[in-house]
């Protein structure tokens, strides 16, 4: 198990052996929380697993949220509410949507990435499994993975 702490909320690695898409996510947290403190209560509104699948190397993470620290496993495990299937590019382009009002206002849908995301959405090139049934935990997740500001 690694751990990285970034503040008073830890990002663990549950593997020792995580994979690529692990680390990402650990990298995309632990920069997110050390740069923007005031998401880790956006990262304590999440009460759920979320997952994200490589399409373009078959590997997955699934990021479990508590209220002082996460914990990023490999693999998709503990029924996520949220998957999402993207490429690497894809997950970095989300990455850089700027989100506002502790997650729910997805103010970088209305840039020309966002707008490219939301046309990969509409044409299933890339796929969020719970974005309709858990449209805030959806919403939060990609504010936890943001860089943007």
């Amino acid at each position: 198990m690694t751990t990285v702490e970034s503040g008073s909320y830890e990002i663990t690695l549950y593997d020792d052996d995580a994979n690529g898409v692990a680390n990402i996510l650990a990298t995309l947290l632990e920069q997110n929380i050390q740069i923007h403190p005031d998401r880790i209560d956006i990262a304590r509104h999440i009460t759920r697993p979320v997952a994200v699948f490589s399409t373009d190397t078959d590997a997955s993470a699934t990021i479990i949220f508590r209220s002082d620290h996460a914990v990023i496993c490999n693999d998709i495990v503990n029924k996520p509410a949220v998957v999402v299937w993207a490429t690497v590019g894809q997950i970095l382009d989300v990455s850089q949507l700027k989100m506002n009002a502790g997650g729910l206002l997805p103010v970088g849908f209305f840039t020309r990435r966002g707008l490219t995301v939301l046309s990969n959405i509409v044409t299933g090139r890339l796929v969020v499994k719970g974005l309709l049934t858990h449209p805030a935990t959806a919403l939060r997740m990609i504010a936890m993975l943001s860089v943007a500001s």
